[in-house]
């Protein structure tokens, strides 16, 4: 996480100084928010967690963490930090599609770790890419020695693949386009996940896949507004 988040300011702050994007003090200001939204992330991804498993069993404890749950909770609070600027030049979208490359890799770093701490891991398979993990690890202690997709690399790989895409293509809407393709990836590779993500009442997908589905919606719908916007502007 830690290096992820690191990974994730150092393109931002790449972005920004070689994109000549806004003043010393307006960027400044933005990384600074921009730490303090990553680190009040932390607890809104394990409320976010707390709060699925709870729908789903009526317990509520403290266990885990969701990147959703953190993810959306942080970029809310660094747009409402960014407006509370008084003297901004740089609109609140730009500063977003100037993060988004660093979220992604960011992310697949995060992945990684996953990884190796045996989280997030998925479902039994019989084909070459299976994984067995240790003795002691949690997906041990569902499986057992039993291969299973290591779907923490799968995600890592799909996120290298969105950096790789948004640093070809125009800064511009790259926010967007980071959650339109991420929300669909992970949409499908929630199908074979294993780990307990909690559940939504009433609903036939996981709690990731709904909010996947929203994001979707919302990437899309902000790109075409971005282009309805372009096309007005004297």
């Amino acid at each position: 996480m830690v290096a992820g988040a690191g990974c994730a300011i150092a393109l931002f702050l790449l972005r920004i100084v070689k994109g000549h994007i806004g003043g010393s003090e307006e960027r400044f200001y933005a990384v600074q928010t921009l730490i303090i939204a990553m680190a009040a992330g932390i607890p809104a991804a394990m409320l976010a967690d707390s709060l699925f498993k709870w729908w789903e069993t009526g317990v509520f404890r403290l266990r885990g963490a969701t990147f959703y749950g953190g993810a959306i909770f942080g970029c809310i609070l660094w747009a409402a930090m960014l407006f509370l600027l008084r003297r901004r030049s740089v609109p609140v979208s730009e500063w977003f599609d100037a993060l988004a490359p660093g979220i992604a890799a960011g992310h697949a770093i995060g992945r990684v770790g996953c990884f190796l701490g045996g989280c997030c891991y998925g479902l039994p398979t019989d084909l070459p890419v299976g994984v067995v993990f240790p003795e002691g690890s949690l997906p041990y202690a569902q499986y057992g020695a039993v291969p299973l997709h290591p779907t923490q690399l799968y995600e890592a790989g799909l996120l290298v693949l969105i950096f790789l895409v948004l640093m070809t293509m125009p800064r511009k809407g790259a926010f967007p386009r980071y959650v339109i393709l991420y929300g669909a990836g992970r949409f499908l590779i929630e199908f074979l996940r294993a780990d307990d993500r909690g559940a939504l009442p009433a609903l036939p997908f996981s709690p990731a896949q709904a909010i996947s589905l929203m994001l979707i919606l919302i990437g899309i719908g902000w790109l075409v507004a971005t282009q309805i916007l372009s096309k007005h502007k004297p």
